[in-house]
């Protein structure tokens, strides 16, 4: 019998990767009109594989990919030749700009916010995700039970333990979790710690990890039906 669904966030109930380069987009620009890059020099790529770079070195300890993402920034413009003091300044102010649009312009998938309604009403819920999204920053407070953040633990999913913290936080074991996600970290966690997985497959990709996971949904509404056909 399943007593919870966890929930993946980015990708799995809104469009995270649109917004994440809405922002990035918007940080370039702002370099470009302050005259620190020319148009058209650097891409959101540019910028992300700073930021990649630098939140390896905070992986297996606590950390905030916030204050991930401002340190990206600075050391984006120290390699262009700003010195430290000067960049770190300026971080903050394109962090502000950059948070501004990752969090205040996130959208849910469409059937989300009903099918959450709807499934809150018959199994406890729970959101584990490897990013930073709070609830309340997209639309969705008072929906989750337990809410896992995994950088804010030092660990991430398909760490074992980002699914057994939220199963202690729910009241429930690992065994008795369906887990949604749409990424291998997802399936392969959730297959790791005995909870029920499931692929989240809402482009209609065929990875080479969907044949682990125990079932897979296009969306949430798919999932209500997978749920019912196992009551």
């Amino acid at each position: 019998m399943i007593d919870a669904l966890t929930f993946d966030a980015d990708q799995t109930l809104w469009d995270f990767h649109e917004v994440q380069q809405r922002a990035l987009r918007a940080v370039l620009g702002a370099m470009e009109r302050a005259g620190e890059i020319r148009p058209g020099q650097y891409a959101p790529s540019d910028l992300q594989e700073v930021r990649d770079h630098v939140v390896s070195t905070h992986r297996g300890r606590p950390h905030r990919l916030e204050q991930v993402r401002e340190a990206s920034f600075a050391e984006f413009l120290c390699r262009l030749g700003q010195d430290r003091v000067t960049a770190a300044a300026r971080a903050a102010s394109l962090l502000d700009l950059f948070l501004d649009i990752r969090f205040g312009q996130i959208r849910l998938y469409p059937e989300v916010m009903a099918a959450l309604a709807d499934l809150g009403q018959s199994y406890k819920l729970g959101l584990l995700s490897n990013g930073n999204t709070c609830p309340e920053q997209c639309g969705l407070p008072g929906v989750f039970d337990a809410v896992v953040l995994a950088p804010d633990y030092g660990f991430e999913k398909p760490d074992t333990r980002a699914l057994e913290i939220i199963a202690s936080m729910l009241g429930v074991p690992t065994h008795k979790i369906m887990h949604i996600g749409d990424d291998e970290d997802d399936v392969l966690g959730a297959n790791a710690a005995g909870a029920i997985s499931v692929y989240l497959n809402r482009t209609g990709a065929n990875p080479r990890f969907r044949t682990a996971a125990v079932h897979d949904a296009q969306d949430l509404d798919q999932l209500s039906s997978i749920l019912k056909g196992l009551a």
